[in-house]
């Protein structure tokens, strides 16, 4: 049967779990908004990116249609030349140099082709983005209307917690045990304390004495000899 020490510290023990989940739950909504900002800054950065990216390609595409344009010029010129060829030689000549120069022009046609058909797949991604940052942007408005909501409400849960631990640590008596205790609970927060189930110690899984079984079901406070926390009979 549980001492009254072990019915406490259960209870002391409980109050630290809750104390450590309000605890999260208070530092976990200032973390949500800055992951979520951190999001936002990392889609606006490849936003950037991409209209740079389309910049760029705008460039390469234009060179691409002025050099089109002149291969155009020079194969009209050469279509020309070759009307007023006055021998087979000279015809022969021309006709040699506009099937290069034809060739020159439909590989910057393709070239270009390619470079445009690149620019929209771009414009696509730069609209999926811009919709995405949107997005992101709204729901950390959202969170942090959320969070500012809720932090009076989470404040006095911990205050309330944290003036119930106050009372609860009184049942463990002052010197070394009360000492080993606090720094536990300043390292591990509840874990401090663990149960004893079918012999073991909860925090540690390792088998608690006989001897000390007995005095912690008489009401001593007792720490496992393995992990140092305070233990109570479940």
């Amino acid at each position: 049967m549980a001492s009254d020490l072990s019915i406490a510290l259960s209870q002391l023990h409980k109050l630290l779990a809750q104390l450590a989940e309000a605890e999260g739950a208070f530092a976990g909504g200032p973390q949500s908004i800055a992951v979520a900002e951190k999001q936002v800054a990392q889609v606006a950065q490849k936003i950037e990116e991409q209209k740079a990216a389309i910049k760029q390609s705008r460039k390469i595409a234009d060179d691409l249609n002025l050099k089109l344009k002149t291969k155009e010029a020079d194969l009209k010129k050469l279509q020309g030349q070759l009307n007023a060829a006055t021998s087979n030689k000279e015809f022969d000549i021309f006709k040699s140099q506009i099937a290069s120069v034809g060739s020159e022009r439909a590989d910057f046609e393709n070239t270009a082709f390619e470079a445009m058909e690149e620019i929209d797949a771009a414009q696509v991604k730069l609209k999926e983005l811009e919709s995405d940052l949107k997005s992101r942007r709204q729901a950390v408005q959202t969170l942090r209307a959320e969070v500012e909501a809720n932090g009076p409400g989470l404040e006095t849960a911990l205050e309330e917690l944290k003036s119930q631990i106050d009372v609860a640590e009184k049942v463990i008596p002052p010197g070394e045990g009360l000492s080993a205790y606090r720094r536990l609970r300043i390292a591990n927060g509840a874990g401090a304390l663990a149960g004893i189930e079918d012999d073991f110690c909860e925090g540690c899984n390792c088998r608690v004495t006989n001897q000390d079984l007995v005095r912690i079901r008489t009401g001593e406070f007792l720490r496992c000899r393995e992990c140092n926390r305070g233990l109570y009979v479940v």
